[in-house]
């Protein structure tokens, strides 16, 4: 669930439609691109239609797994984990309804959030399994990757297609 400040562009709250990552300290579609695109220099300043184009071309779905999360004004404003963990365990965060297309990538498909492993984020998505009726063993099909905040895009792209292709070898899917 991105802040406000997660979805900002250019730190101004975008008019009408925001999507994923926007705010421009976030190197995520640039790590992206280059993750599937190695020889290619990524893109700058990519519309919301061009970014949904990206994703659809390479057969990528997105979605944030907290629908709402209630916080104290004071937190309203702060992208940090720890705000969300700490709504989780007071019982402030409702968790999205997946369609039945989603639930189906779920169980078929290898799932890759943008931060690393820890409990708080393994709690959340439990959360999300358990609101969809969906099997909690599901969680082993999820691989973490680093977050692609401030860094050398290059190298972390290079970094998740190592990590990508270890993790997509020691899964197994019934299909």
């Amino acid at each position: 669930m991105g802040s406000i400040n997660a979805r900002s562009i250019d730190d101004q709250k975008p008019e009408g439609e925001f999507f994923y990552y926007n705010n421009s300290r976030n190197h995520f579609w640039k790590v992206i691109q280059l993750l599937l695109n190695p020889k290619k220099a990524a893109e700058k300043n990519w519309s919301v239609k061009d970014k949904k184009a990206f994703l659809q071309k390479h057969g990528i779905a997105m979605t944030n797994i907290v629908d709402e999360a209630i916080v104290p004004n004071k937190d309203a404003l702060d992208p940090s984990d720890t705000i969300l963990f700490d709504a989780h365990k007071k019982g402030r965060v409702t968790f999205k309804t997946l369609s039945p297309r989603f639930r189906k990538l779920m169980k078929t498909t290898p799932l890759f959030f943008t931060c690393r492993r820890k409990p708080g984020i393994e709690n959340l998505l439990l959360g999300l399994l358990q609101e969809n009726n969906l099997e909690n063993d599901l969680i082993n099909h999820v691989w973490y990757w680093p977050t692609p905040t401030r860094c050398n895009p290059l190298a972390r792209s290079i970094l998740w297609k190592k990590e990508m292709d270890v993790f997509l070898d020691s899964i197994a899917y019934d299909k």
